[in-house]
This record gives structure tokens, C-alpha cells and sequence, in this order.
């Protein structure tokens, strides 16, 4: 696996630093999403970014820019006083692009759902930015480095195995459980390894299910994502004592349930080749198992 890492690395590397940094003493950006802030960074275009939103927080440079709050509670009157010309967020920003639109201030929202987001998102900002060959070079990156994933997942005896991806419960229990379905980058990317969801067909991205469904469904697998938890072997077992109650689920039964952790697993931004790296990781030792 040390091998596959390198590899990425190189391939990211090298798209970062095809070309010289572009400037533009013209544009003055914000920032309104952390998947955008990483972008901007993996294109070199940092100095024309005034402000990022308070979640936006890789690279750790970005912490230094101003921050105009976040989803919920943007600072309207910060964001007005920076003097930008252009900001750049997600569908989830419409109410405030509205709010600047009144001010004569241009907005661009971009789709964050799908893998496919990613890479188009990658390609309009470099095109927003004016760097657009760079931006062709980052995607490429990417793409050579999930190709690399998947050549390695080829490695494992275990085929096709169903996953449940959980990105929220009430806190102890199995209630309120939300999982992503086929339409999301958290799905996609373990499909592109040779993986499925066990719930693949869901029309809405995001759902609550019931255990009737999830028995009805009975995974190969469990991967709950803990965004910037600290994990541990004790944490593990309660959360495998956690899903007994649905013991006749396979895989509670075979005990597969996987936690990721890591800040980049929910951002749909240049950083998806490591939520690759872990799905792989998740593919062999699930592959080693009896």
C-alpha cells in the first residue's frame, strides 16, 4: 500500500506544479464551502482568496484568511466589507447568493453530490480563476490515482460486497439512521472499486431507513463515517454492540463494520483519492476475514 500512496502522491504533486501560480489583482474570492477552499489551494489561485467560511479548515494555511461564518449564520456585513468580486459555493448557498445578488455581487454555486461534482467543480473554478490547464491536470490526478485504487482492490477474493454507508444516528442507538445512497460521492467512489450499496437504488441521496429495510437489504457490510473522531479499540466494540440488535444482519453477524474518521472523508474535493485509500483498506482486511 506504501507503494500505491507514492504513486499518488506523485501524480497530485505534479498536477500542482505543471504550471507557475497564476495572479489576478482583479479578483478577490470567497470561499463559501471547504471542498472549495481545498480546490482553490490544489490550483494555486490561494492569493486571490480573501475569506473562507468558518468550516473551511485544509489546508491549515486557509485558517488564516478571514472567515465569514458559516451555512446558517453567514456575516453578511463581513462579507460585504472584503470588497470581493466573486464568490463560490454550493446549491446550499442559494439564499445568500440571493442576499449578494441584491448587492451587485456575483455568486456561482456548484453541485457537491455526485463524484462526477468533483471533477466538473474542479473544472469551473480553474475556468473562474482563469487556470483552467491546471485544473485539467488536477482531475487527471485524481482519476490516475482512483484508477490506481482500483487496480489494487482487484487484489481481494471477496467480490461486489454490499455496503451500508451511515453518515448519522442518535447518539448510542440505531434510530434516526441516515445513510447515502447510490447518488453520492461516498457510494461512488466504493463502486468504482468494484463495490455496491446495499441501498444503490434510492432516488434521494441522504434517507432514513428503518430496520425492516436494512433487513429486507442485509448488507455484506457497515461503514459509518465519524468526521473527525477520535477512534479507538473501545469505541469499536461499542459500536459493534451498538448494531446487536439487528443481529441478524450478515454483517453484524460477521462483525464488518468499519469506521472512517479522517476531515476529508465528507468533502467531495481533491483530497477523494485518500476516502479511496480507506475503502481499500476496508476491501482487504474484509478479504482476510473467514
Amino acid at each position: 500500500m506504501k507503494y500505491f500512496w507514492i504513486i499518488v502522491f506523485v501524480f497530485i504533486w505534479s498536477a500542482c506544479t505543471q504550471q507557475p501560480p497564476q495572479t489576478s489583482a482583479s479578483q478577490r474570492v470567497v470561499s463559501l464551502s471547504p471542498h472549495i477552499t481545498e480546490i482553490i489551494y490544489a490550483l494555486g489561485q490561494q492569493d486571490k482568496l480573501v475569506a473562507v467560511s468558518d468550516f473551511c479548515s485544509y489546508p491549515p494555511e486557509a485558517q488564516a484568511k478571514e472567515h465569514i461564518g458559516g451555512l446558517l449564520n453567514p456575516n453578511l456585513e463581513k462579507i460585504l466589507s472584503l470588497q470581493a468580486n466573486l464568490f463560490i459555493g454550493t446549491p446550499a448557498h442559494n439564499d445568500l447568493a440571493e442576499k449578494l445578488a441584491k448587492q451587485g455581487l456575483k455568486s456561482v454555486l456548484l453541485p457537491n453530490d455526485r463524484l462526477e461534482d468533483i471533477f466538473s467543480s474542479i473544472d469551473s473554478v480553474g475556468t473562474l480563476l482563469h487556470c483552467s490547464q491546471k485544473a485539467r491536470a488536477l482531475n487527471q490526478a485524481i482519476h490516475d490515482s482512483l484508477t490506481v485504487y482500483r487496480i489494487a482492490a482487484k487484489r481481494f477474493k471477496r467480490t461486489n460486497p454490499r455496503a451500508l454507508f451511515v453518515i448519522g444516528r442518535e447518539p448510542g442507538t440505531l434510530r434516526k439512521l441516515t445513510i447515502a445512497s447510490g447518488q453520492t460521492f461516498l457510494s461512488q467512489v466504493w463502486e468504482a472499486l468494484g463495490g455496491s450499496n446495499a441501498f444503490g437504488t434510492l432516488s434521494m441521496k441522504y434517507v432514513q431507513i428503518n430496520r425492516e429495510a436494512l433487513l429486507e437489504n442485509n448488507p455484506d457490510l457497515i461503514i459509518e463515517f465519524r468526521y473527525k473522531e477520535a477512534w479507538n479499540a473501545q469505541k469499536q466494540e461499542q459500536l459493534v454492540h451498538e448494531w446487536q440488535s439487528l443481529g441478524r444482519l450478515q454483517a453484524v453477524q460477521e462483525k464488518n463494520i468499519f469506521v472512517v474518521t479522517k476531515d476529508y472523508t465528507l468533502i467531495p474535493g481533491p483530497r477523494i483519492y485518500k476516502l479511496a485509500a480507506d475503502y481499500v483498506h476496508i476491501m482487504k482486511n474484509l478479504s482476510e476475514r473467514p
